[in-house]
């Protein structure tokens, strides 16, 4: 039987064309979030989201996870000009440099793969530079980029504890557009992200963690990470106390340096809550040491004590039991940095103004069978969404 007219999703396409085209917005420029669009066009989410699909089939928009939907090509008629164009002109021919402080470690090493694949999509070429410190040597660095053509730098990553003074002679003296992974007072404008709502992934990662581990029923909450001064550390204790004292929880944490002794003793410390002890851990690698110090006092993960990590590297899954953890969006920082490098070449700015979605990955070192059962999937669906919905109304 022939349909009468086109479904609703259709008609919210060709109302989206419209406002796109009524609005004169240019290639870059964000449309209404979704929960908007539900709003003015009084259908429901799912219509609303079948009708972006269709124009972003068409390459007319471009959906960031966590940033939102922006205009690729203004539909309808021809594509206007406007500070993408602008961009796009800066770099044509022209490579990006990345500058990058050697001694990688997972992290590093992902998000760079995510440069490239970012940078393959968005048609730049990139031109990598290995420093030893943020020194002479990597001053030098900088300006050769800059003397090789580049039309802007990105410095991905910035070694542990790094003075900001030291910051700020690096940038004074490659004289050039250069991306910052993080704000630094006087700096802020070379942050991707917009200052004001850097570092809130952190707080959303621990309490996404903790949030899951309550529901799976765990009467002890704990956090263990690197002894460090990084203000990311910082971030994940504040919200894990803040976490526990909205719900009345006993905080426990503890911090370890690089001797194995020192996360054995946390174990033992920790040990008389066995069997009801669940650990939110500042990165995988944490989470991997204190797996190790577990198995070696004889206790079993996760019967006596529940794991999550942060960032899901390679070794996560190979674990012994694989470590569940919360995938980082790579792809948002890597866009937002190459992003905002285009922006400030060509004179304006780019910082990304959405938060970085991130996904739990349920393994095995949680204990969620045992304790979730036919449920797992409705808590996992629930925290998950909670952290969406947050992400929506920003």
């Amino acid at each position: 039987m022939a349909r009468s007219g086109p479904f609703i999703y259709e008609k919210v396409k060709a109302a989206l064309t419209e406002i796109i085209a009524a609005q004169g917005l240019v290639p870059g420029d964000r449309l209404p979030s979704e929960r908007e669009l539900v709003s003015r066009l009084g259908c429901s989410h799912h219509s609303v989201r079948r009708g972006l699909l269709l124009l972003e089939q068409e390459r007319q928009i471009e959906r960031r996870i966590g940033s939102g939907t922006f205009v690729r090509e203004t539909a309808g008629g021809p594509r206007s000009t406007g500070r993408a164009e602008r961009a796009t002109e800066v770099r044509t021919g022209h490579p990006v440099g990345l500058i990058c402080p050697s001694g990688p470690d997972n992290f590093q090493t992902e998000l760079l793969h995510h440069l490239h694949v970012q940078a393959e999509r968005r048609e730049m070429k990139l031109l990598i530079r290995t420093i030893g410190d943020l020194d002479l040597g990597a001053e030098e660095a900088g300006r050769e980029l800059m003397a090789r053509g580049c039309f802007a730098l990105i410095l991905p990553w910035v070694p542990r504890i790094t003075p900001s003074e030291r910051l700020w002679r690096f940038v004074q003296a490659v004289g050039g557009p250069l991306v910052l992974p993080g704000p630094v007072a006087g700096l802020e404008r070379h942050c991707f992200e917009k200052p004001e709502i850097f570092g809130r992934a952190s707080f959303e990662a621990v309490e996404m963690a903790c949030c899951y581990f309550r529901a799976l029923g765990y009467g002890n909450i704990a956090f263990f990470g690197w002894d460090t001064q990084e203000a990311d550390l910082q971030r994940r204790i504040l919200a894990y106390s803040r976490f526990a004292s909205r719900h009345g929880l006993a905080t426990h944490i503890a911090l370890a340096g690089h001797r194995a002794e020192e996360v054995d003793a946390v174990v033992d410390r920790w040990s008389g809550m066995a069997t009801d002890l669940a650990v939110v851990c500042l990165g995988d690698e944490d989470a991997l040491r204190l797996m190790t110090a577990v198995h070696k006092r004889g206790l079993r993960i996760p019967e006596d004590v529940a794991l999550m990590g942060f960032k899901n590297i390679p070794m996560a899954h190979a674990a012994d039991p694989p470590l569940t953890t919360i995938q980082f969006d790579y792809d948002y920082v890597a866009d937002g940095m190459l992003r905002h490098a285009e922006a400030l070449a060509a004179g304006g700015s780019a910082q990304a103004e959405g938060r970085a979605r991130q996904v739990l990955v349920v393994r095995e070192s949680c204990g969620a069978r045992d304790r979730a059962g036919d449920r797992l999937n409705e808590i996992v669906e629930r925290v998950q969404e909670h952290r969406d919905e947050a992400v929506e109304e920003e």
